[in-house]
Parts: structure tokens; sequence; C-alpha cells
């Protein structure tokens, strides 16, 4: 005798997962891409000249196949220099990512127990 197996409630689960984990992945990414804007322009260790590199400093989003890419980056064409001449002393991108890498992982783990399924 065959047994069957009715997987539509899960398959329906799995779908319902799926999208709260995309639409959190997506409202989270785009605060801590704020964050990090907000970080970076605050604590830059460069002087201002004309103010440009700071206030063009943009934190974002990108969607990928697997989830949500935080981004930083300078807005200006001599951010590269910023980042990269001097022994990076004018550096900010590379430090705000790894002094808060750590709570963005804690937040994801945060995130991630608080989604509930039907």
């Amino acid at each position: 005798m065959a047994t069957r197996f009715d997987d539509s409630n899960v398959r329906s689960g799995l779908k319902e997962l799926k999208k709260k984990v995309e639409a959190g992945l997506t409202i989270y990414g785009e605060t801590v891409a704020k964050d990090f804007e907000s970080y970076a322009k605050k604590n830059r260790p460069w002087t201002d000249r004309t103010g440009a590199a700071r206030q063009r400093l943009n934190g974002y989003t990108q969607k990928v196949t697997q989830g949500v890419r935080i981004c930083i980056a300078h807005g200006v064409s001599y951010g590269i220099n910023l980042e990269l001449a001097h022994g990076k002393k004018y550096a900010i991108l590379e430090p705000t990512v790894r002094l808060k890498s750590n709570d963005v992982i804690k937040g994801i783990k945060a995130m991630w127990k608080s989604i509930k399924v039907k």
C-alpha cells in the first residue's frame, strides 16, 4: 500500500518564509547601509575643504541572487585616494565595515530568530 504525503502546506510555508526573509533582509540592509553612511560621515579622518567628499559618502543596498548586498562608497572621483593613498590614513570605508560588521551579523541572527511562519 502506497502512502501519500500532501506537501502543499510545506510548500506554502516555504514560500511565505522566503518572502519574509527577503523583505526583512531588504529593510535591515537599507537600515544598516544608512547607519554605515552616517557613521562614515561623522567619523571621517580627513579635514573637509569643500565638504563634497563627506556629503557624497553613500550607503545603499543592492539585491543579489541570494539576498542583499550592503554597500558604502565615495561619490567623488578622489575617494579612491582618500581610501588608499598616504598609507590609508584617510580611509573610512573599510574601517566602517570592519567596526560595524559584527553588529550586522548579530542583527541578522536576531532577525532570523524573530521570523514566524504560520
